[in-house]
């Protein structure tokens, strides 16, 4: 997958539809030549010439020039542009080097091929185990004045078109380097009909879908909130600019990170689009003392010239397999119902063992017991940091022992990386809480963080909701971070290490994370930010699923949960039903199916025709719901972009599919049509539409015709099944003369 040809200098990564080609040139600059769809070869002539200014410099005080049109500092396409030379365009990688000068000018020292992928310590990486179908190219630059080194890793899989970048830098130097700017990936791409998509958001909001067209000003798509991303995703798109969900070439971007972040996109002067993703520089500033090496997150590049939904199925592909924890990923997750919204506070032994009755009858398979079980935790204004059970509240042992005896699971919420000033821990260690000492720190929901830059703190908090955890059979923890980093400081840190806090407090939590899950392998681990504020592959990586958003509301909702599709798998999507009163329970139950599915609310007020409903509900999405989990995922209709959202799943092996429909507002006949995708063009399906067995090739070229009123808010879910030929035969003549009437069947 990895060729380099010695007398052109070439390197070339590939599978069967996906090149990448890059070139060492006669200065030792590493110049990238194409990405794309695959081809068996390049002429670096005519790929690289530019008739711009000739490339010329001094030496020993006579001027040299380069001839050729085929480099230009401020022309050429770079796998690693250089600080503070004749390209300006932007750098991924800026050191303040010993003598305060941050120009580098990085060349070509060495490569290398490995069989398999370089691991990576304290942070979440590409999973690989014992797979032999990835490869590694490692190639490593020196800075022409000094000596620090620069490794650029480059991995490629032959089952998908996918190439992971990150960098390290070391510092050879006998004094101390600062690292101020570190991003993970440079991509230099030929001409300019290009466009951005990002998501966008806030609480409530979660993700919203934004495109950009790509132009000569510079678009920074970053967060700089410490590790809670509701305002910008750290995932994007980059597809031509006549690309469609179905055709056309698209680029997906995909940081395995949750810290500060930050994509730079814009085009040069002669049209060319440069992507430089990473570590975001606004709050960065990492010290290399000599010896010392620094890690960047890894960066997913994934590519496809089938359009968005292309990609989108890689990206869930990839995090999938490479990603998700093994033990849950494929795995159907227990419909589950949260006590928050039936108890929020207010909740004692016997409150939740009724709650537990009532979801056992509605067929609901897990209680979470939210927050307010610890301390003194009766309002949220103390106790976050006190991880002991208020055995005058609740007796959590014959709790869970009562959901187990009802063959249930029951889970736990927890906020370890928070702490209340009203605590005891805060009252013992005030020098544990995250801020800087010379102001008077800013309180968000009545509570401060904690510093998890350093490990006395993270180990004594994992201790804490270990011995919860080890003494209480839990199925499930909800991992809750409800506010962002503000006037941070560290009392364990020196004053010039600052900069380094937003990152090390991410590695702390990240430490955490790692001892949990490995503590804990069977426990289902749901991580969550005020909603959907932290929704990444660096999440995803131990938690198999997020909670995407706290806003249940239909509209809002769908918005919510397209975006993140497009990025992250369905299997991984917090999605609920609530009780507002905003839509009927089976509309909402509809959207909530294409995510983890389960409850925000109380049962106890549920009249009993909701609760037949809901039992029908769950037994529906019981039969179907591994189509979403494991499926292939495609957009059929944008809901930014007309009245209508639809999409649909479609199981690996062709044989079954779920499509999802939803109307915005009221809407009279008219004549529309869901074209299908994804299906086999000579497979008959039934459908649950009409019940009837048609050929996928009419799915997807006539489509499903729901040419009728329908309402604003109303979802629709259409299943459709592989049968035989003989077995649509024998159906049909069972059926002859069962019409039923088009309105009831609608």
């Amino acid at each position: 997958m990895i060729e380099f040809d010695a007398k052109t200098k070439i390197f070339h990564l590939h599978n069967e539809e996906f090149s990448y080609y890059f070139c060492i040139n006669k200065l030792g600059y590493l110049i990238h030549l194409y990405s794309g769809k695959y081809i068996q070869s390049v002429d670096i002539e005519r790929l690289t010439e530019r008739y711009v200014e000739r490339y010329a410099y001094l030496e020993n005080n006579q001027e040299v020039c380069d001839e050729s049109y085929y480099f230009a500092l401020q022309a050429s396409n770079f796998e690693c542009a250089s600080h503070l030379t004749g390209d300006k365009r932007g750098a991924p990688i800026i050191i303040k080097n010993v003598d305060g000068s941050t120009l580098t000018d990085f060349r070509y020292h060495s490569h290398s091929v490995i069989n398999g992928k370089v691991e990576i310590e304290n942070l979440p990486h590409t999973r690989i185990g014992t797979k032999k179908n990835v490869q590694t190219l490692e190639v490593v630059l020196k800075d022409i004045r000094s000596n620090v080194f620069l490794s650029l890793y480059y991995s490629i899989f032959d089952d998908m078109n996918v190439l992971i970048r990150n960098c390290k830098v070391f510092n050879g130097e006998n004094e101390d380097i600062n690292l101020i700017k570190a991003a993970s990936l440079e991509l230099d791409l030929f001409g300019e009909d290009y466009t951005l998509i990002s998501t966008h958001g806030t609480w409530s909001m979660d993700r919203l879908i934004e495109e950009t067209p790509i132009n000569h000003n510079k678009i920074v798509v970053s967060d700089n909130h410490g590790a809670r991303g509701f305002y910008h995703n750290p995932a994007i798109m980059i597809k031509e600019k006549e690309a469609t969900y179905k055709s056309g070439d698209v680029f997906g971007l995909s940081l395995i990170y949750s810290g500060n972040f930050s994509f730079e996109v814009g085009q040069d002067d002669l049209n060319q689009t440069r992507i430089i993703a990473g570590i975001n520089p606004e709050t960065f500033n990492f010290k290399l003392s000599k010896g010392e090496t620094f890690i960047t997150p890894e960066c997913v590049l994934a590519f496809s010239d089938k359009g968005i939904n292309g990609v989108t199925q890689t990206l869930h592909d990839f995090a999938r397999e490479y990603i998700i924890p093994k033990k849950f990923v494929n795995v159907e997750r227990p419909i589950l119902i949260n006590s928050w919204e039936a108890y929020y506070f207010d909740f004692d032994t016997l409150k939740i063992k009724k709650l537990i009755d009532e979801a056992k009858e509605l067929g609901i398979e897990m209680v979470v017991l939210d927050d307010g079980w610890f301390g003194k935790r009766n309002d949220d204004k103390t106790s976050l940091g006190d991880w002991e059970l208020n055995l005058e509240k609740i007796n959590l042992e014959e709790v869970i022992d009562y959901a187990h005896k009802q063959k249930m699971k029951f889970g736990l919420w927890v906020e370890p990386e928070m702490i209340s000033p009203d605590s005891s821990l805060y009252k013992s260690h005030p020098e544990y809480a995250l801020y800087n000492r010379n102001v008077k720190p800013t309180l968000y929901r009545h509570q401060l963080v904690l510093d998890f830059t350093s490990p006395k703190v993270v180990n004594e908090i994992f201790d804490m909701i270990s011995s919860v955890f080890t003494k209480y059979d839990i199925d499930y923890c909800k991992w809750d971070f409800n506010r962002y980093l503000s006037e941070i400081g560290s009392t364990f840190l020196n004053a010039d290490q600052e900069g380094e806090i937003y990152h090390r407090f991410m590695l702390g939590t990240y430490k955490l994370l790692d001892k949990f899950v490995k503590k804990f392998p069977n426990v289902l681990l749901e991580t969550c930010a005020s909603g959907g504020g932290r929704f990444d592959l660096g999440m995803l990586y131990y938690s198999p699923q997020i909670w995407a958003s706290d806003e249940t509301d239909p509209n809002a909702r769908i918005e919510i949960q397209f975006a993140t599709n497009l990025f992250y798998p369905l299997s991984t999507i917090g999605s609920h039903v609530s009780a507002r009163p905003f839509s009927t329970y089976q509309d909402k139950a509809i959207i909530a199916a294409f995510g983890t599915f389960g409850y925000e609310l109380d049962p106890l007020k549920l009249s009993e025709e909701d609760k037949k409903q809901i039992v029908e509900i769950n037994k529906l999405v019981k039969t179907w719901h591994h189509i979403v989990t494991i499926g292939d995922y495609y957009t059929l209709k944008d809901p930014t972009k007309s009245n209508y959202a639809s999409w649909m799943c479609v199981t690996k092996n062709k044989k079954e599919a779920l499509v999802f429909h939803y109307n915005f507002r009221r809407e009279p006949t008219r004549a529309r049509y869901i074209k299908l995708v994804g299906l086999k063009p000579d497979q008959y399906y039934f459908n649950s539409l009409t019940n009837k067995i048609y050929r996928g090739d009419f799915y997807m070229n006539g489509g499903l015709n729901i040419s009728c009123p329908i309402d604003e808010g109303k979802a629709m879910m259409f299943v459709l099944k592989a049968v035989s030929p003989l077995e649509k035969t024998i159906y049909e003549k069972m059926n002859s003369g069962k019409e039923e009437k088009r309105d009831k069947i609608v």
